[in-house]
């Protein structure tokens, strides 16, 4: 018998007791248990050996193998999905809706160029495409000032937006102003108090390098009290406009054209989103998802400005021009059109900036701007 043995099996109490039997004699099964325990120690403390044996050098070249491993499985899943979005037709749906939102940017135009070919990109905007062939016929709205202006601010929410609903009863408080100054445009809350207004929102839009425009210098037609700032009188301009007595107009006009059909101030953007009545957008993804600024007027004269705030995850992504046509049509719209939107979409009312601009600096230097008077 191995002493050494029955002596750990003693000592470690591994023995169990047998009568009739003059000596201690351990059972055959404490000391198999005991060697299985013994071989299990053995294991565990030679790992906590070499683990303690690692220098530092192995245990940081250990974890870079790690990280390199997962960087690697990272780029694989990324590039597959970058592949599965952009080059196949699984998600064209959201291709579609990622690629109108980036080209209708100034500044972020790459987010689409980097993944598709230009004739893939001009594919999916000319399919895409808003067509405006119908201009707006004035005979079924009433205009006529009121003996008292209601302006109501109403705060909405969709899936991907947060926005605001101006409505303002008196068509007649409704105009168009210049704001450019020297060197300068102006922000909406110095226009509305400037000119002894109670109301305003954004309207056309500017120059704008590197996202660093200072709202002074027009890239589109603009035409107030029926002088046109910018622009040719001879081309065809998609204008939205105001009449002097407070209708709002939208038609394809040269400047003659526009002055004969009644318009007194206009900005030439787009696109219109009701003619007559009538909805324009047909496609979910019409216009990509923006901060939005729009213009629409009630057969009643009423008109009703929709502010959509965008590019804030968590808070509001924007809105496409279908879901600013559906809020239009909720609140019995005749003729609407999108202005200028973006980091620009600004509405301003009794005092304060109503909606979250999309930019940290807050308001923007704008070039005109659309107010409602006291």
């Amino acid at each position: 018998m191995d002493v050494d043995l029955v002596t750990n099996v003693i000592l470690n109490n591994d023995y169990k007791l047998h009568e009739n039997q003059e000596g201690i004699e351990p059972n055959p099964e404490d000391i198999e248990n005991y060697k299985s325990k013994n071989k299990f120690r053995k294991k565990r403390k030679k790992k906590e050996k070499i683990k303690k044996s690692l220098t530092k050098k192995q245990k940081i070249l250990r974890f870079l193998k790690r990280l390199l491993i997962t960087i690697i499985v990272f780029v694989i899943l990324a590039v597959t999905g970058i592949f599965l979005f952009f080059k196949t037709t699984l998600f064209q749906k959201y291709k579609e809706l990622w690629v109108l939102t980036a080209m209708s940017t100034m500044n972020h135009q790459y987010l689409a160029t980097w993944f598709l070919s230009e004739e893939e990109i001009n594919e999916i905007l000319s399919r895409l495409q808003v067509e405006n062939n119908e201009n707006s016929e004035l005979h079924e709205v009433t205009v006529e000032a009121k003996k008292e202006n209601e302006i109501t601010v109403e705060k909405i929410s969709g899936k991907n937006y947060v926005g605001f609903v101006m409505t303002v009863s008196d068509p007649t408080k409704v105009k168009f102003v210049d704001s450019r100054k020297k060197s300068m445009g102006t922000k909406l809350s110095g226009i509305v108090k400037e000119n002894n207004a109670i109301a305003g929102i954004n309207a056309g839009g500017f120059e704008d390098p590197d996202g660093k425009g200072m709202g002074n210098i027009l890239n589109t037609p603009v035409i107030i009290n029926r002088e046109l700032l910018y622009g040719s009188k001879n081309n065809v301009m998609s204008l939205i406009g105001l009449s002097a007595e407070g209708e709002l107009i939208l038609g394809k006009y040269n400047y003659q054209e526009a002055i004969e059909h009644g318009i007194e101030s206009a900005v030439d953007f787009g696109p219109f989103i009701i003619v007559n009545g009538k909805n324009q957008i047909q496609n979910s993804n019409a216009g990509g998802l923006h901060p939005r600024m729009c213009i629409g007027q009630k057969k009643d004269g009423t008109f009703v400005f929709v502010c959509i705030d965008g590019r804030q995850p968590g808070y509001s992504l924007g809105a496409t021009l279908l879901e600013v046509q559906n809020i239009f049509n909720r609140y019995d719209v005749y003729n609407a059109a999108n202005l200028d939107g973006g980091s620009s979409a600004t509405m301003y009312y009794d005092g304060k900036v109503v909606n979250k601009t999309s930019t940290p600096a807050g308001e923007r230097y704008l070039p005109n701007a659309i107010i409602v008077t006291k």
